[in-house]
């Protein structure tokens, strides 16, 4: 005699981690930390509204057509957001002092202008600028920055092989560039 064979079911592949996504989203709706938000005192009671006065009838006048309604006006389209451009001198990113980090001005143009994937067939140069004069480690700062834009854009994929990395201590310059070759 044989025992029948007992399937088990598998549990659909997307239910577990979209529950483990949902759990997250629903610690979000507070945060852990920081005071917690002061309890609102009730609001004063207030007086009821005096009863309307009666109105004593008037004669029957004859009921007005009714009236359409003026369609609301349509709202104002919502400013079409201008193209990211690179400036005419290949500029991407402007520093001060010793500042490696991208600003996130430059993260946001960086990645609309990697997103565009007529860029990814030309190759690039990448230059990162730093003044000799203001600081000692000018070279390595100069070639942070520089490589700072390079890991962005071949996260973002623009082939690495299609980027050349340089950089400058010559100029009295805290920026980096980028230009077709």
């Amino acid at each position: 005699m044989t025992m029948p064979r007992i399937r088990l079911c598998r549990p659909a592949v997307g239910f577990v981690p979209l529950c483990l996504a949902a759990a997250m989203l629903a610690g979000c709706q507070t945060l852990p930390f920081g005071p917690a938000p002061a309890a609102q005192a009730p609001a004063p009671a207030q007086a009821p509204a005096p009863a309307p006065a009666p109105v004593a009838p008037a004669a029957v006048q004859p009921a007005a057509a009714p009236v359409a309604a003026a369609p609301a006006p349509a709202p104002a389209p919502a400013p079409l957001a201008q193209p990211t451009r690179i400036a005419e001198d290949g500029t991407v990113a402007r520093f001060s002092g010793a500042d490696t980090a991208l600003p996130a001005a430059s993260v946001a143009l960086l990645q609309a202008w990697a997103a565009d994937r007529s860029h990814h067939s030309r190759r690039w140069e990448i230059k990162g600028y730093s003044s000799r004069s203001a600081l000692a480690n000018a070279r390595e700062v100069a070639l942070t920055r520089a490589l700072a834009v390079r890991k962005l854009l071949v996260d973002r994929g623009v082939p690495a092989a299609q980027i050349k990395v340089l950089y400058s201590t010559e100029e009295s310059r805290e920026a980096v560039t980028l230009l077709a070759r």
